[in-house]
């Protein structure tokens, strides 16, 4: 520990306020809070700090969100579809959907609620993510704009191809001679929805404050109706060295 030398007063003299100031004040708090230096670390057998010795979130921390329901995305077009007789205009809604969703712009994805989160970070942090989602939609065809595709944003920002996932056409005829019959169209099992359970170690540490990740979900122009279920969004800091 570094040596702490106090001053000397001596008997019937009088100190001076700076002397008394010094002596008190004029300490450094890692030598008062016992800083080892160099020469006794080189001594110890074990320099480890475990748990018990850290507050609760002093190096690491986490969070999450969950959903419970089904999320139901349309295109913003009219579908014609067969039920029990006449025909009827399908639910049209806000979404435009995307001719291409690989290339398609960050602000045509929908974010998920229950795989949406903002959190707080009290310090310079490596980030783990990780989520479960699932989702269909009512695909005949497996072109680019017949598909709906599901990717990660961190703090509003795209991520790479590694981080998204896809469904294609998930409506196949019962019947090979019932041509574009819509009646004859079912959702066949194996091909009716797609499960994503993954994870994402952001590999350059996010400084401290106040950042965001989510699922978005987008959809081509083709797909009258997209369904998402988010089981949760998680995340995990570990504290990171300061520049």
């Amino acid at each position: 520990m570094a040596k702490v030398t106090p001053p000397i007063f001596t008997d019937g003299l009088k100190p001076t306020g700076e002397d008394v100031f010094d002596a008190i004040y004029d300490l450094s708090t890692d030598v008062l809070n016992g800083r080892v230096e160099s020469s006794n670390l080189e001594l110890l057998d074990n320099r480890s700090v475990t748990h018990p010795y850290l507050q609760r979130r002093s190096v690491s921390g986490g969070g999450m969100v969950a959903g419970t329901c089904s999320l139901d995305y349309f295109t913003n077009t009219v579908y014609e579809h067969d039920s029990a007789g006449p025909d009827e205009t399908a639910v049209d809604g806000f979404y435009l959907g995307s001719s291409d969703p690989e290339d398609a712009s960050g602000r045509m994805f929908a974010p998920i609620p229950g795989a949406s989160i903002t959190f707080h970070l009290p310090f310079k942090a490596y980030v783990l993510l990780t989520w479960q989602v699932t989702w269909t939609s009512d695909s005949k065809i497996h072109d680019a704009d017949g598909q709906t595709h599901i990717r990660l944003f961190i703090d509003g920002i795209k991520n790479n191809a590694c981080n998204v996932r896809r469904v294609g056409r998930t409506m196949f005829y019962s019947d090979a001679s019932a041509g574009n019959n819509a009646a004859s169209s079912y959702l066949r099992d194996r091909y009716k929805s797609r499960y994503w359970s993954g994870h994402k170690w952001v590999i350059e540490p996010l400084d401290k404050g106040f950042h965001s990740a989510s699922l978005r979900v987008i959809q081509g122009e083709n797909v009258p109706q997209a369904r998402v279920r988010a089981r949760s969004m998680k995340y995990m800091f570990f504290k990171a060295k300061n520049d």
